[in-house]
């Protein structure tokens, strides 16, 4: 008896979701194959967005260009930054030229539409990744250095106006070629460079949270927290066991707010603030050796629990080309940034510079 009316209830509700709907009803589950576009969209100021970009980088002065590059000797305690002086041998100057290439790929999204009783809910799989390079511009194009960046993992979107971001993020320095030979040939050392340990920057996050929230249609606010993996792939090994037990984690975290109001014929114009928070700044440089550029050529580090952390921000001022906020645009923009250059290898090096350029992203 009981059997027949589970079975009758549930050919009822088969009857009622997998038959054909009118257009203005939507099915309670629904399952998309490559979504056009992701549900937590990459942030306009990130100043590792996942996006295509060009831009000329104007720096404030020629304190904000790297003076050294650093090789890295030891972990710990004994962790040692020997620097070699690369401004004398590089063109001169405060232009740069900055390219960004990346994509962001949702997989497949699910979606349960609430049945008119509760908020709808999606969730989707998500790839993403990039470089971004840095190369001198006008006396010499050489190139100083590219990072890489993946992510991979999931994002949701719970009603109208909340989306989370939960995955694995890597970040990774690479040093230009062209810089490694002037230096090679130029520079006074032992053995071979490629033999040796240049700044190895890695950062892998093997759990990263992210929240956005848009309580207005031309509004956004955004949090990200990185942990990082301080027990396997965190490079250079600042961290020991001391400073694991008082609680560091390697952790980042990110923060920003965008507002935009459409332009007639256009698309948005867009005015965008992001804050990054580093709490490797807890480790406080101690410099020796001859300074430039408001580097030194050799460092140790010491831990300070009480020591604030490291910040850098972006301010973003963008022109959409594109009318309608859907998918990609094409923006013209303008970028105010301050705190460490945008080369994970020269992290050492800080400063500000304006950026001006274009960009192909969310």
């Amino acid at each position: 008896m009981y059997l027949k009316r589970f079975l009758l209830l549930l050919f009822g509700f088969l009857t009622l979701h997998l038959s054909p709907l009118p257009s203005s009803v939507k099915p309670l589950l629904e399952f998309q194959l490559s979504p056009e576009h992701p549900l937590h969209i990459p942030y306009m100021a990130d100043p590792f967005n996942t996006d295509f970009a060009l831009n000329v980088l104007f720096l404030e002065s020629e304190e904000s260009r790297p003076a050294y590059l650093y090789k890295v000797q030891g972990e710990g305690e004994a962790l040692i930054y020997e620097g070699y002086d690369i401004d004398q041998y590089y063109c001169k100057g405060t232009t740069l030229i900055q390219m960004r290439t990346g994509t962001v790929i949702p997989v497949g999204r699910l979606t349960f539409n609430g049945g008119g009783f509760f908020p709808s809910l999606s969730v989707e799989g998500v790839f993403k990744g990039g470089f971004r390079s840095i190369f001198f511009a006008y006396s010499g194009t050489d190139l100083l250095g590219l990072d890489g960046t993946y992510f991979y993992g999931l994002n949701a979107k719970l009603g109208e106006y909340l989306t989370f971001s939960y995955g694995r993020k890597h970040h990774s320095a690479h040093v230009g070629d062209e810089i490694l030979l002037r230096v090679e040939d130029n520079v006074a050392h032992e053995g071979s460079l490629f033999d040796n340990a240049l700044i190895d920057y890695v950062r892998q996050d093997p759990i990263t949270y992210a929240i956005s929230f848009n309580p207005l249609p031309h509004l956004r606010f955004y949090g990200e927290l990185r942990m990082g993996d301080t027990g396997r792939i965190l490079k250079p090994r600042l961290a020991t066991e001391s400073t694991l037990e008082d609680g560091y984690r390697g952790r980042e975290l990110q923060i920003g707010v965008e507002v935009s109001t459409p332009v007639k014929l256009l698309g948005d114009f867009t005015l965008a603030l992001d804050l990054v928070l580093h709490e490797s700044g807890k480790f406080i440089p101690l410099g020796s050796g001859e300074e430039k550029n408001g580097e030194y050529q050799r460092y140790m580090f010491v831990y300070d629990e009480a020591a604030p952390w490291e910040y850098e921000f972006n301010i973003l001022l963008s022109q959409s080309l594109t009318p309608g906020d859907h998918g990609m645009q094409a923006r013209l923009q303008v970028v105010y940034h301050k705190g460490r250059f945008p080369l994970f290898a020269f992290h050492m090096s800080k400063g500000s510079y304006i950026a001006v350029g274009a960009s192909f992203s969310y």
